[in-house]
């Protein structure tokens, strides 16, 4: 469950930010999490607040926003985002690095592997 380690990595993180800033209380934390991060949100958040109970971040509210998947094909030259439907059908990696156009394996991942922390509110 990396869920959890997630979610104390980015504790630790707003934390820190709140505390150099001298917040009294976080608010809010707003996430960005890549689709291909496999990171389920609603274990996420359930992580974060039993990390966060007795901190400045209690009862703090986490949002997310899932990134897509974009894809670099070296074969033709295809750049695009892979559906989220592909990603939940598919527990094959091999399956979702495929280019959907020409079916290459030779691909990148250009972005939907990164988790993110856009930006907290806090109450000074």
């Amino acid at each position: 469950m990396h869920e959890y380690s997630t979610a104390k990595g980015i504790l630790e993180t707003v934390l820190a930010v709140a505390v150099e800033n001298k917040a009294k209380r976080i608010t809010e934390v707003n996430l960005e999490i890549g689709m291909l991060t496999m990171l389920n949100p609603e274990q996420l958040e359930f992580s974060f607040h039993i990390l966060s109970e007795n901190t400045i971040a209690e009862n703090a509210k986490l949002n997310t926003t899932k990134l897509p998947m974009n894809l670099n094909c070296r074969g033709c030259g295809y750049r695009g985002d892979i559906s989220s439907d592909k990603i939940g059908e598919s527990p094959d990696v091999i399956e979702l690095l495929k280019c959907p156009r020409c079916g290459s394996t030779d691909t990148e991942v250009d972005e939907g592997r990164s988790c993110n922390i856009k930006n907290i509110r806090v109450d000074t």
